[in-house]
């Protein structure tokens, strides 16, 4: 394997995602005694859905469902446990046909071709210098009370992975985190295998270049072919599934500044406010109505998930001032924040997507 390898994943986070990942997150969860009726509270997923290998999901209900785990699971370190879950086989028809590719580097081509079917929230660059490879790990989305957490899922998921394609448990030579030492740490050795070094200036995997040019020994190039054509089939009914609402709020959804207005959010998106505009009258709804959607969706998990004042919960959601805020959450619930707020304390309630 010569220094010219490099191959690098999208760089945009996909909006919609098979429900592969949650079905891994409710198998997790079990093991710990929390029901799927209890995890999925919230997210908008039907529990019959999850044995519907063809539903397809957004980012935010998976990441509410993650929300929903972090908070429940009783140990701090679920997402090393989560990752290991996360194998090739659970990404559904995208793992299977890596299975099939004929080497360690045909393998990581094809998945990086279909990244949308892993259901990731980063960005990969792999490259190899000499005798070693180096995988970078960006993040394409950044939430604060889920981010060890995401990080720690990924990065086991790519151990997990890279361990079953490469037959070496022992796949990472280094790893780097750039994040610093949770309690646990002693923990990450035991998962990795590897020395692995904390509060580092990015998320770098290091491992053998040699294991790029590795045969995989259930290489099937006919069971690949067509396995790699339905995966094909699945990107594209995946986007041809978004709608212009779709893409705006997922925008939105992720946004850590002020909200933009629909000229700031035009640009954004490359494309025109007046086509924008037509977009939504034809889908029946307007930026106004997706604004307001959006604040009530952060607003209901602020309040259950903090103990923020409803002053700094109206700051964040760019209210001029708390009467506002007060006002809007009386037409989105019929309640005030502060009663709501008393009601979920004894009893979650579930506010669909």
């Amino acid at each position: 394997m010569n220094d010219k390898f490099h191959i690098r994943s999208r760089p945009d986070l996909c909006i919609l995602r098979p429900i592969n990942d949650v079905a891994v997150f409710v198998r997790t969860a079990s093991q710990y005694g929390i029901g799927s009726r209890e995890l999925l509270s919230g997210s908008g997923i039907e529990m019959e859905e999850l044995d519907d290998p063809h539903h397809i999901i957004t980012a935010m209900q998976e990441i509410t469902v993650g929300h929903r785990l972090a908070k429940l699971a009783p140990v701090p370190w679920i997402g090393l446990e989560l990752g290991q879950h996360h194998h090739l086989i659970s990404k559904g028809k995208l793992g299977m046909a890596a299975m099939c590719c004929e080497t360690v580097s045909d393998a990581i081509k094809l998945m990086m071709s279909y990244i949308e079917l892993s259901s990731t929230y980063f960005q990969f660059d792999i490259t190899v210098k000499g005798d070693l490879g180096f995988i970078r790990v960006k993040e394409m989305v950044r939430i604060k009370d889920l981010h060890r957490f995401m990080c720690e899922t990924e990065i086991v998921s790519i151990h997990t992975i890279g361990a079953l394609i490469t037959d070496d448990i022992n796949f990472f030579k280094e790893l780097h985190l750039a994040y610093t030492a949770p309690d646990y740490a002693a923990r990450y050795k035991e998962v990795f295998r590897c020395p692995v070094v904390f509060g580092a200036p990015e998320h770098l995997i290091i491992f053998d270049a040699a294991l790029l040019d590795k045969p995989l020994k259930f290489a099937n190039s006919l069971t690949r072919k067509v396995l790699e054509q339905e995966c094909g089939q699945l990107c594209q009914r995946l986007n041809e599934q978004k709608t212009i609402k779709d893409k705006i709020r997922h925008e939105l959804l992720f946004m850590s500044k002020d909200f933009p207005t629909l000229d700031q959010l035009a640009r954004r998106i490359n494309m025109t406010e007046r086509t924008i505009r037509r977009k939504l009258t034809m889908e029946g709804t307007s930026y106004k109505d997706i604004l307001c959607e959006i604040r009530k969706h952060h607003a209901l998990e602020l309040i259950r998930t903090t103990d923020f004042s409803m002053a700094k919960i109206s700051e964040l959601l760019c209210y001029s001032d708390v009467a506002s805020f007060h006002h809007a959450f009386k037409v989105w619930t019929g309640t005030t924040p502060a009663s709501y707020r008393k009601k979920i304390q004894s009893k979650y309630i579930s506010v669909p997507l």
